[in-house]
């Protein structure tokens, strides 16, 4: 019995070893928000839950005003900052609030961001799941993603799967019956460095109706390159080959 020679079982690993290495190239971190808000920068009511999934909330929700009335002010706010009022901000987490006007004016709203790494041409593919809730029924507010400011409304209001009546609270943070859907975007980097990845919920139309979005498992990958495909197979093919021609002749024993 021989042994596959050992240049070419390096071949091979080092396809393998390129394509994964290619699909891991960023530098995104705490998706799943184990280690609370870490590697995040937020702007108005964000939060992590502390018990149970760990899980990004982010509302609408004041703390001066009846957002929910006949409700106290601040009812529906679970951080203890307010939303951020756009009457006096030109931006959320670094996103310009003219773009946020999306099926009419946005007037406040909260978001989460992290910046990751990438390469000029590189693809990215942005996952996440997400629910969404509210008690604005008179306006679309909506839940958005902005990668390097380029807004994508994801859901609002008239969307499905959707609870959109409530009198009181959003309910308890470890209910197990939240519906998550997932989300997939992808995105080819103009140029080397940073990229801003962005998720947010707005209020649109007015400031009534607390609007909240929850989030979980955000993961950001690169698509490998179609030359890193090519090697990988190539690599594969090659010891596929060597193996058979080998069987035939007697047996193989793999490294």
């Amino acid at each position: 019995m021989k042994s596959i020679p050992r240049s070419l079982a390096a071949t091979a690993v080092f396809a393998l070893a390129s394509a994964s290495a290619m699909a891991q190239s960023t530098t995104f971190q705490n998706g799943s928000f184990e280690s609370g808000l870490t590697n995040w920068s937020t702007d108005g009511d964000v939060l992590v839950t502390t018990s149970g999934r760990k899980i990004g909330i982010l509302s609408t929700a004041s703390l001066d005003y009846e957002d929910d009335a006949p409700l106290g002010a601040g009812f529906n706010n679970n951080s203890g900052t307010a939303a951020v009022d756009f009457s006096f901000n030109n931006n959320l987490a670094g996103v310009a609030v003219g773009s946020l006007d999306i099926g009419g004016f946005a007037y406040e709203g909260s978001a989460l961001r992290q910046s990751f790494m990438a390469t000029a041409g590189q693809q990215i593919t942005v996952k996440f799941d997400w629910a969404f809730l509210s008690s604005d029924t008179a306006n679309a507010d909506f839940g958005f993603i902005a990668i390097n400011d380029t807004v994508v409304s994801f859901v609002n209001t008239a969307s499905s799967p959707l609870v959109s009546s409530f009198t009181g609270n959003f309910g308890d943070f470890g209910a197990a019956s939240w519906v998550f859907t997932e989300n997939s975007y992808t995105y080819t980097a103009a140029s080397d460095g940073a990229v801003s990845l962005v998720i947010g919920v707005a209020d649109i139309g007015d400031y009534l109706g607390t609007s909240e979005l929850r989030i979980d498992n955000v993961s950001v990958s690169a698509v490998p390159e179609p030359e890193t495909y090519a090697l990988m197979l190539a690599g594969l093919g090659l010891m596929g080959g060597y193996i058979r021609r080998r069987q035939k002749k007697g047996g193989v024993t793999a490294v």
